[in-house]
């Protein structure tokens, strides 16, 4: 294992730069400055150094396991993606609009305050009334754990459909970088400051990348663990049963 800490960035990674692990690790510090940075330059590291067949995942969470784009329609929740082997498989399809989640309506407002049922205790039946067709239809999909993943191209239709003015980073840095040499793997340590622009409130949190990356030097799949409770809780949210 080696290790690559920010006051010696520099020398490290130019001093093993004749080695393909240090090229993925300066890989893996472009892909996490390119994050903080803009749309333009998310975009533009994905499609140079994601594999075709690479994978992102965004971290599993609780809830029925579909994407949608906040940003295409203001107070409106329209089905893109349902994501395969989730709760929402079989029962959700792309286009689906959501009206109501257990008689609590979709609108800005409780998106906004996620009012919205989604997420709770796994294996409840949640109840709820989605637009099909231009037909209203009651649909009931009990929540369970969603490991959810995206292809290179969704990651970029995402990011095509996501506001430049959502970069909302005040300032980052990257704390350690850890690269292993039996498995093509990269792991950076980094923390941010942002600002949430619902509530206008600043909150920062530590995230650790872990970059697979094959021999060509492509990125094969990319995850996170971060400070999700400490964040939520900077933005005034507390967990309760």
């Amino acid at each position: 294992m080696k290790i690559i800490r920010t006051f010696i960035c520099i020398i490290s990674l130019s001093f093993i730069a004749s080695n393909s692990f240090a090229s993925n690790a300066d890989t893996a510090i472009s892909w996490i400055n390119a994050a903080y940075t803009g749309k333009d330059e998310m975009m533009a590291s994905v499609k140079e150094n994601m594999a075709e067949d690479g994978l992102n995942y965004p971290g599993r969470f609780v809830g029925f396991g579909f994407n949608w784009n906040p940003e295409l329609d203001e107070g409106r929740m329209v089905v893109q993606r349902v994501i395969a082997d989730s709760p929402a498989e079989g029962i959700l399809q792309p286009g689906d609009e959501f009206i109501s989640v257990e008689g609590v309506e979709v609108n800005q407002k409780n998106i906004d305050e996620e009012k919205l049922p989604f997420s709770g205790l796994p294996g409840k039946r949640v109840n709820a009334v989605i637009l099909r067709n231009g037909v209203e239809k009651n649909i009931a999909v009990t929540r369970g754990i969603v490991n959810s993943f995206n292809t290179k191209s969704q990651v970029l239709e995402n990011l095509s459909g996501a506001d430049p003015e959502n970069w909302t980073t005040i300032e980052h840095r990257i704390n350690e970088v850890a690269t292993n040499d039996e498995d093509n793997t990269v792991y950076v340590w980094h923390w941010h400051k942002s600002k949430n622009t619902t509530f206008d409130l600043e909150f920062e949190q530590n995230v650790v990348t872990r970059f697979a990356f094959n021999d060509e030097g492509k990125v094969i799949a990319r995850g996170d663990l971060s400070e999700e409770r400490l964040v939520q809780s900077q933005l005034g949210f507390s967990l309760t049963r």
